[in-house]
């Protein structure tokens, strides 16, 4: 009967051993390697959405302002102030008629979240912020978006069309400026337009937080 060499034995086992445990090592390292690459292109096409999304809320915020003049001289208008000419008046009417949304972009979220990626955003802080950004923030501008459209088509509009000539300075001035349902109109239009405005502030500087935070995360994974 032939002697085990134990020693040699022993070797060999320890050979398959190491190959095993250096195989899964390297799966591992390589799914890790993947999963960091996953995850920086995530947060990179992430950073390009928030930075587009800045852009559009700066536009809106502009176009805001305007809006908000001419909710505010008609305001004053229904207390007795004189408008200098009718042209004025024309465009402060259809001035506040022009509500555009803020429409942000989803694309990459909402890819992310439907094929369940949204977990290989690796830090849980991180990850929240984001979630909170989308699901609560920018589904509130949504809301807000809507119940102001939603006065401006159901009100407003349907004032104007029946009680407004454009053709005489006369009935513009007169009467629908000195009308108690459009007193109570504009004034109603003022106090959700002035929420929104102040919303969408709120929004912006949640959207300046989480792509500071997203870009200094980028940074340290690089």
């Amino acid at each position: 009967m032939k002697k085990i060499n134990w020693l040699d034995h022993f070797a060999n086992l320890l050979v398959v051993i190491l190959g095993i445990s250096i195989a899964f090592y390297l799966e591992g390292y390589k799914e890790e390697t993947n999963n960091r690459a996953r995850e920086q292109k995530y947060l990179e096409s992430l950073i390009k959405d928030l930075e587009a999304d800045l852009e559009a809320l700066d536009t809106l915020q502009q176009i805001n302002q305007m809006i908000t003049k001419s909710i505010v001289t008609l305001s004053e208008a229904t207390s007795g102030k004189e408008y200098e000419d009718f042209a004025q008046i024309r465009n402060d009417i259809l001035t506040i008629q022009y509500n555009p949304p803020f429409v942000p972009q989803r694309t990459v979220y909402e890819s992310i979240k439907s094929s369940g990626q949204i977990d290989k955003i690796s830090d849980f802080e991180i990850r929240n912020e984001v979630i909170e950004l989308y699901e609560q923030y920018y589904r509130g501008t949504n809301q807000y978006d809507e119940a102001l459209n939603e006065h401006v088509r159901d009100f407003i509009k349907p004032f104007f069309m029946k009680n407004i000539k454009f053709t005489s300075r006369s009935t513009v001035a007169d009467d629908f400026l000195r009308n108690n349902e459009f007193q109570n109109m504009i004034y109603a239009y003022r106090f959700l337009f002035t929420a929104k405005d102040g919303f969408y502030g709120e929004v912006k500087k949640k959207v300046e937080d989480v792509k500071e935070k997203l870009d200094e995360y980028l940074t340290g994974l690089k």
